[in-house]
């Protein structure tokens, strides 16, 4: 076969085809980009829209706004008891206070046997004392300084040092330490005040003797250092005293008060050795108040011979109120021993509000009932609001007195 030429004519006319038949590839191209900027322009448009567009965009999670802080009344109504609960359903009871925690610093010096450390050496937050600036003059004592301690007939020699003892003509530590009642004491409603954890800082303890009526009870810890000195000086200053008893707490030992403590698996005859180690600390004490203690004083088996010991040489007790488990009102009402009982806690918190207001109330509770028993702490917020408010109470009818005189009253 043979082959055609194909000359130059015919061969432009084939090109042309070609171009001819490229064109609709290069439309197709040309269509798609104007596509995708018409598709771009739009996007931009759209998101233009938004003020935050083309910014830059950082994202934070903010905390919630923290509550405002709770009214005094409030942290009055809620203030938990003493251990009311197992430490499981309590986890409050790992955390203790500030003073409590002066407490248990002074309780390790005396397990390491460090008892002769200055009391001052444990500091407790918010226990330095302020000026005097506006506080009420000190009222003239009608009573004057208390008796020189120990009376001789009302002690007697332990295995551990000094212990009370009902003398031989009867006479009870409970009646002789205890303040007297003027004569001319006005009627009306009572109301007794009991100051706890004495001894433990030098500074606050000071304060204490020196400001508060002499009306008001003092309580002792048994871990302080130089007890003796302040009990003489707080006689002096015409105040009666007590001996704190550390007891054992719900959430023991993880809540601990400390060597010689009370406690419910002991046997009856270990807990009155270390009652008798407590009770040695120093003399001159009208009674007893528990140191924390909810469990306890909950166990009429671990309670019941501590009592007992407690009536046998001539001691008051002073239930401190913050465990509506305690069994002390029954088992020593039983038993005959000179009981009080608190009905309000002053000082849940150290807020000057709160303790003005618990304050009041306990007057309130005075009137109602003829007779109101509060506890509070040594800190000197505590003790000057005290001070302030007992310079108020006989322009309203309401009569302080020491806690010793308010055994057999009402409430």
């Amino acid at each position: 076969m043979s082959r055609r030429p194909i000359s130059a004519a015919s061969g432009s006319a084939m090109s042309a085809e070609d171009d001819e038949a490229r064109r609709p590839g290069l439309l197709g191209i040309a269509t798609l980009i104007v596509a995708l900027v018409y598709g771009g322009t739009l996007g931009w448009l759209f998101l233009s829209d938004n003020r935050l567009a083309g910014e830059p965009v950082v994202r934070l999670a903010l905390a919630p706004a923290p509550p405002p802080p709770p009214s005094a009344d409030k942290l009055l109504r809620t203030a938990p008891a003493e251990e009311p609960a197992p430490a499981a359903e309590n986890p409050a009871a790992d955390n203790p206070s500030a003073e409590e925690q002066a407490l248990l610093d002074a309780a390790k010096r005396v397990e390491q046997g460090d008892e002769g450390t200055s009391a001052d050496d444990v500091k407790i937050v918010g226990a330095e004392p302020a000026p005097n600036a506006g506080m009420p003059e000190k009222s003239v004592d009608t009573v004057g300084p208390l008796k020189t301690v120990p009376d001789p007939a009302l002690i007697a020699a332990g295995a551990q040092g000094p212990l009370p003892v009902v003398a031989r003509d009867g006479r009870q530590a409970w009646k002789v330490y205890a303040r007297p009642l003027p004569k001319n004491l006005p009627t009306g409603p009572r109301v007794a005040l009991v100051v706890s954890g004495m001894g433990i800082s030098e500074s606050a303890t000071a304060h204490a003797i020196e400001t508060l009526p002499p009306e008001v009870t003092l309580s002792f810890a048994p871990y302080g250092a130089g007890l003796q000195a302040w009990i003489d000086k707080a006689r002096t200053a015409g105040h009666e005293v007590l001996l704190e008893l550390p007891m054992e707490p719900f959430g023991y030992p993880q809540n601990d008060p400390g060597p010689y403590t009370l406690l419910t698996n002991l046997q009856p005859a270990e807990n009155i050795s270390r009652l008798e180690w407590q009770m040695s600390r120093f003399t001159g004490y009208a009674g007893v108040m528990n140191y924390q203690g909810a469990r306890f004083t909950s166990s009429a088996t671990a309670l019941s011979p501590v009592l007992a010991a407690l009536k046998a040489r001539g001691l008051m007790y002073v239930d401190n109120g913050t465990s509506q488990r305690s069994l002390v009102p029954k088992l020593g009402g039983d038993i005959g021993l000179p009981l009080a009982v608190g009905t309000r806690m002053i000082d849940p918190v150290q807020n000057p509000d709160v303790i003005k207001q618990s304050l009041s109330m306990l007057e309130d509770g005075a009137k109602q009932a003829g007779l109101a028993v509060g506890v509070a702490s040594s800190f000197p917020v505590t003790v000057d609001e005290v001070t302030r408010w007992a310079s108020t109470l006989k322009a309203k009818g309401v009569v302080l007195v020491p806690v010793t005189a308010t055994v057999g009253g009402p409430g």
